[in-house]
């Protein structure tokens, strides 16, 4: 399995990302344990095929928020965006990345994968945590499904023509940073709004980070903490 070998390539990263390739496991865990040493822009990566289930994209991010965790979680949604467009970079432009609030990701209908998010513990939502982590995981490959048109709820990079996983990791730090920028100068409605479009377009995202959708509200503090696009080892199909 790839989990045991190098890294397939070296990821090409502006500053200030420092990578760091993970041969097995849970990119997202890894990233929570390395947060507290390493801090702001330690990028976690791994790549597996897989053996008796989907093959795996995994990729984490550390960052250093300087606002209570009230606002900073809003940083998920930035996140989002950001894999959205890293992803869109890489397929024709006639294919839609969709969202499932607030972590799903969705490749022309199919279930692609997601993202999750943690933060160091802190005592109140009025607290800045020392770090939070965003993690993305895709689904890389359904090789050991012996008819893959049996599950066609879902979609991998290998069958939609990504031939280069790792660019996608590449393209999202990039992103990432864009979106961080466009919130700095812009505010927080204009990447909101990027994140509200994938959703639906009866969707909006408040100024806390809330969907509302429907004459109803979705807190994101409570959203975030839900990850039905996942089982314990990784993206379903």
């Amino acid at each position: 399995m790839l989990d045991q070998n190098a890294a397939p390539r070296a990821l090409v990263l502006p500053p200030p990302y420092t990578a760091h390739w993970l041969a097995g496991g849970d990119a997202f865990a890894e990233a929570q344990r390395l947060a507290p040493e390493h801090g702001a822009g330690l990028l976690v990566w791994h790549l597996s095929t897989g053996e008796g289930r989907a093959g795996r994209l995994d990729f984490a991010v550390v960052l250093e928020p300087e606002t209570p965790l009230v606002e900073a979680r809003r940083a998920f949604l930035i996140g989002m965006v950001a894999l959205s467009e890293a992803i869109s970079a890489h397929c024709p432009p006639e294919r839609a990345v969709t969202f499932g609030w607030p972590g799903q990701v969705l490749f022309d209908g199919g279930k692609l994968g997601g993202m999750r998010f943690a933060s160091a513990p802190v005592l109140g939502e009025a607290d800045v945590p020392d770090w939070m982590v965003l993690g993305a995981e895709l689904i890389a490959d359904r090789n050991h499904l012996a008819m893959p048109g049996s599950m066609p709820g879902s979609v991998s990079l290998e069958e939609e023509g990504f031939a280069d996983p790792a660019a996608i990791v590449e393209s999202f730090a990039a992103y990432l940073m864009l979106n961080f920028d466009r919130w700095t100068h812009d505010g927080f409605a204009s990447v909101a709004a990027r994140y509200a479009a994938a959703i639906g377009p009866e969707a909006a995202i408040d100024e806390s980070g809330a969907l509302v959708r429907e004459g109803s509200t979705a807190p994101l503090a409570e959203a975030v903490t839900e990850t039905p696009w996942r089982d314990a080892e990784g993206p379903t199909l």
